[in-house]
């Protein structure tokens, strides 16, 4: 039996990887403050969703990765304002032509492009190939790492 599933991870400033499971991440989404995490606290955290094709229950393949940033405030909590403006971004930037305005003859619309820069400079980061390789190990479990 074939099915998919997402893991997520943070990845700290000394590039470890802590899993972070769906319950934990529902939680830090609420955003508050019986939910937070201290030494996390006013900082851009990395974060990965690793979606994986499971084969009877077991993880076998990794698919698709996103690796994005995380924004917690001075208390340790998930600002979920932060994360929904990124989701905009993304989503403006990823935008087909044919769904935006119709452009007139001396106006060009820039906007898709100015998104597509911030997506890639302030949203998405990209990992060096060994990060990337123990990420994906992770999320099969061939890398051994600790949980959130």
């Amino acid at each position: 039996m074939r099915s998919i599933s997402v893991r997520f991870f943070i990845i700290t400033d000394d590039s470890e990887i802590l899993r972070v499971s769906f319950n934990k991440l529902d939680r830090l989404l609420q955003s508050t403050d019986g939910e937070k995490i201290e030494k996390f606290a006013g900082k851009r955290v990395r974060a990965a969703e690793i979606s994986v094709r499971l084969e009877n229950r077991k993880p076998v393949e990794a698919i698709r990765a996103i690796y994005h940033y995380f924004h917690f405030n001075e208390k340790g909590i998930l600002d979920k304002d932060r994360l929904s403006k990124d989701g905009i971004i993304v989503s403006i930037a990823g935008i087909s032509p044919i769904f935006m305005e119709n452009e007139q003859d001396n106006i060009i619309n820039a906007q898709q492009e100015f998104a597509k820069r911030q997506r890639d400079h302030s949203v998405w980061w990209k990992p060096d190939m060994q990060l990337e390789r123990n990420i994906l190990d992770a999320s099969i479990n061939e890398f051994k790492c600790k949980r959130l």
